[in-house]
């Protein structure tokens, strides 16, 4: 299995990637912190699994049942469709204005960091197998490395993508 780092970096870059190479419309660095939180969020299911087990005072098992199914990925993404549909209007909440475009913006990186949770799961977990709705697993999961090779795979990526930003961005001139 992924570790939480792994989910939040990959989708942080994923989604960065997208935004600087493919996007036509640049948006915000938020929007892909938000993405990169939503990579983790999927995971959410563990406190909740050890707070249940402990106010039951048995084990509980809810990892993997509900918010890793393709299903949430799905509800994201209508979600941001009705907001792109009427991405023109506005409304007002926190004393201020929001375009529907950029509620719509944010379900679709919210959804994007939550696939990217999947995928990395499907790729790295041995016993994980991608679901369309709970309790529907699809054996569909390559699983291509070991664990051993998950040890690294952090560090590996985030070296990766400190280089291309000292490339890109020439970040040591912050120092």
């Amino acid at each position: 299995m992924a570790y939480a780092v792994t989910h939040v970096i990959v989708a942080i870059v994923l989604i960065s990637l997208y935004r600087h190479y493919i996007a036509k419309k640049k948006f915000s660095n938020w929007y892909v912190l938000i993405g990169g939180i939503a990579g983790l969020l999927p995971d959410i299911d563990i406190p909740i699994q050890w707070m249940a087990s402990a106010v039951a005072q048995e084990t509980i098992k809810l990892h993997r049942i509900w918010t890793h199914s393709l299903i949430c990925v799905v509800a994201f993404l209508l979600i941001a469709l009705i907001f792109w549909i009427q991405k023109h209007k506005k409304f007002r909440m926190f004393k201020k204005e929001w375009k529907y475009e950029h509620v719509a913006l944010l379900f679709t990186v919210i959804a994007a960091g939550w696939f990217i949770h999947m995928a990395l799961d499907c790729s790295l977990a041995s016993d994980y197998n991608l679901t369309i709705l709970p309790g529907l697993p699809m054996n569909f999961c390559p699983h291509p490395f070991s664990n051993e090779a998950l040890l690294g795979i952090d560090a590996i990526i985030l070296i990766l993508w400190l280089i291309h930003e000292e490339y890109r961005h020439n970040i040591k001139e912050f120092t």
